[in-house]
């Protein structure tokens, strides 16, 4: 079903990008926007179709899945913006952000450009690209991606082409998604993947044992995009334990270092409990006898 299922939205999009391909190319149009969206779900449709064929698992076995919402990491580029750029004569300020997790994990981001000598006067830029290179950030242990873009299109010029010296809107755009898509800050995943696991050292009781590290390799194995969902598959190896602290030389432990009491009631099976010694009654010294004046005895 499953199989079948994927199938058909395959045939669907084949068919839908087919049409979108078959019209007159405008590289700077609606059109081919909506080509290069397409086209990303037909791969990623193939890639899910492919594994299913091969009766393997959508993810690989063992590794830990992670699924975020495509509403979630619109949030989160969208607490990243704007993205300003300049290039040549022009300010690009991409500052809304739209995600669709549908076969292929596609961003769509949403500004203005303007000419740096007329700041006033803007043209409506709409950006289409998707997630990539979704890695593990060695330094802050959490997820990072970049965007990398397959459209940049300038809408509602108003009047900026004729301050473009005979070049086309599309040229233009054309020119400034070279040169910006390089640029793309990094899109920050908050989600913490942990790199080692720490053993703290035992320096308290009678035995005592070093502090250890045992290191983790992780990597992002796969990434799959569908139904309004991002799964991430992370696969962690172990290392070798690396010795981080001395533990003190062991030595006897009273009780109370070892955390340890024996009450009277808790005396061990087949002991009785241990009891005071009796306290014997002292008696005051006997004192002489008295005697009587002028009396012999």
């Amino acid at each position: 079903m499953t199989m079948r299922f994927a199938g058909n939205a395959l045939a669907v999009a084949v068919a839908l990008s087919a049409a979108a391909c078959g019209g007159k190319s405008e590289s700077g149009g609606a059109l081919h926007a909506q080509q290069v969206v397409l086209k990303r779900e037909v791969d990623g449709l193939r890639e899910v179709v492919a594994r299913l064929e091969r009766h393997e698992p959508m993810l690989p076995a063992g590794d830990v899945a992670l699924g975020i919402d495509d509403g979630l990491l619109r949030d989160m580029i969208a607490a990243q913006l704007p993205f300003e750029f300049d290039i040549d004569r022009f300010h690009l300020r991409l500052k809304e952000a739209e995600v669709i997790f549908r076969g292929s994990p596609v961003v769509r981001l949403r500004g203005t450009l303007n000419l740096k000598t007329y700041p006033n006067l803007l043209a409506q830029v709409n950006l289409i690209g998707a997630l990539e290179n979704i890695e593990v950030n060695p330094a802050s242990s959490t997820l990072k991606a970049r965007i990398a873009i397959d459209h940049l299109g300038i809408e509602k010029a108003a009047g900026l082409e004729s301050y473009l010296s005979g070049s086309t809107l599309n040229e233009v755009a054309r020119r400034i998604r070279l040169q910006i898509k390089d640029q793309m800050p990094p899109v920050q995943i908050p989600v913490n993947v942990q790199q080692n696991i720490d053993l703290p050292a035992v320096t308290r009781g009678p035995v005592r044992i070093d502090g250890a590290q045992l290191p983790l390799t992780v990597a992002v194995s796969q990434v799959m995009a569908t139904q309004g969902k991002l799964w991430i598959a992370v696969h962690f190896e172990p290392g070798a334990v690396v010795k981080t602290a001395d533990a003190p030389e062991a030595k006897d432990a009273t009780a109370a270092e070892s955390e340890l009491s024996l009450a009277p009631d808790e005396a061990p099976a087949g002991q009785a409990p241990a009891t005071a010694p009796a306290k014997t009654p002292q008696t005051a010294p006997a004192r002489p006898p008295v005697k009587a004046p002028g009396k012999e005895p």
